[in-house]
């Protein structure tokens, strides 16, 4: 149960670094575009905050866009967006709870890749 608990950390701390760095080229990206920024901002429909937020949550579907299998991201959607178990997943999907363990782990290196390059 440990080395699970120890292996679901790690998935989720490579997600945060992936999430980190899908922000930080969402503000380079923004810094670009600061005056469409500004006219949104002034209007109070939106804040900073919501708008960046928003990028993130775009950035970060289209990179789990990138992955090569629909049940590799309906996986990583389901864990990582939606707030699933594995448990949850498998029911679903009619797998074991390890191959959505082995399906996980392959779509985050995949994705960890693809930022590093």
């Amino acid at each position: 149960m440990e080395q699970t608990l120890s292996l679901s950390e790690q998935y989720r701390r490579q997600l945060k670094q992936i999430a980190w760095r899908i922000q930080y080229r969402n503000k380079v990206r923004i810094r670009s575009e600061q005056q469409s920024l500004h006219t949104l901002t002034e209007s109070n429909k939106y804040t900073p905050y919501h708008m960046e937020e928003s990028y993130s949550h775009i950035l970060l579907q289209e990179l789990i866009d990138t992955l090569p299998s629909a049940q590799g991201k309906h996986i990583i959607r389901g864990l990582y967006l939606h707030q699933q178990t594995e448990a949850e997943l498998a029911e679903q999907l009619q797998i074991s709870q390890q191959a959505v363990n082995r399906w996980k782990q392959k779509s985050l290196q995949y994705l960890s890749q693809k930022i590093s390059s």
